[in-house]
């Protein structure tokens, strides 16, 4: 199937006074990027949240945040250290001492040095954890959401251009078809020429026409650029992420119609062939956002 590689998701959940958020956004990239950015003190959680991301998106640069905040609870996170206040405590009458300084010591000089507070170590309940897991869940489930829709209308206009291409090449084929024998003709009015005077058996002469005439033959490619259309096709709609493999199958595509075009010496196939690699370009764009 065809998802799209941006997005976004969130989600919230309120427990027992307690308000978890998720956030998590997505942006292209040719490898799966999975950045976690959690509560203080609980980055040792990160790798969790990361396998959860992995499990469920394949390719990306994914960003998921997360918070928590304890409603009617004033308290903050925060406490004195007390080994910094000792030390600045000392260091202060030090400097006094040293400089014959009278004035003295006061709260404001403390205040100055952000040190003296330190955050509370605050590990994570298996409740709490569990919440914000879930919370993550339903975030990721939202954002997979948006990726699904936008892939949905980004696999409407890949199958129209595709049906375009298919037309091209239908016509690729039937101006050959009736340039065929016209081509053995001109092949042949040549060789009479260039052999005039000369003992040739016709046998011969006809053996190497049809040789040429085979390697001008773009019947080939074009079956070929069908056969990659259709799988292509499949690919997009299979149940699985297909970005790489549609890649692959553009370049494929694009090798057939470079091909046809270096064997074909009629300028209408040219012209369609200069389309189809239009088509196939504007394809490639899209799937620079496909997952």
């Amino acid at each position: 199937m065809i998802i799209s590689m941006t997005g976004y998701g969130n989600a919230e959940i309120e427990s027992k006074g307690i308000h978890y958020s998720v956030e998590i956004r997505s942006l292209n990239s040719k490898f799966l990027e999975v950045s976690v950015k959690l509560p203080k003190n609980h980055s040792t959680k990160e790798n969790d949240f990361r396998e959860i991301v992995k499990n469920k998106i394949s390719r990306g640069k994914i960003s998921l945040s997360a918070s928590i905040q304890k409603k009617n609870n004033v308290e903050l996170p925060i406490e004195i250290n007390k080994d910094a206040v000792k030390f600045l405590n000392n260091l202060l009458k030090t400097l006094r001492k040293s400089t014959g300084l009278k004035e003295k010591i006061k709260l404001d000089h403390y205040l100055k040095f952000s040190e003296i507070f330190q955050y509370k170590e605050e590990e994570l309940s298996e409740e709490e954890f569990g919440n914000l897991i879930s919370c993550a869940e339903t975030a990721i489930q939202s954002l997979m959401e948006m990726k699904l829709k936008e892939g949905g209308e980004l696999e409407k206009d890949i199958i129209s251009r595709l049906s375009q291409i298919s037309e091209y090449i239908n016509q690729i084929i039937s101006i050959w078809r009736n340039r065929e024998q016209e081509e053995l003709g001109r092949l042949k009015e040549k060789a009479t020429r260039l052999l005039e005077g000369k003992e040739v058996a016709d046998e011969r002469i006809e053996i190497e026409l049809v040789f040429l005439l085979d390697k001008m033959d773009i019947t080939e490619e074009c079956v070929r650029l069908n056969s990659h259309i259709q799988f292509f096709k499949e690919a997009a709609q299979s149940k699985e992420a297909a970005g790489r493999k549609l890649g692959f199958l553009s370049q494929e595509m694009l090798r057939e119609a470079n091909t046809i075009a270096s064997k074909s010496s009629s300028a209408e196939i040219s012209q369609l062939v200069v389309r189809i690699k239009e088509e196939l370009e504007k394809i490639r764009e899209q799937l620079f956002n496909i997952e």
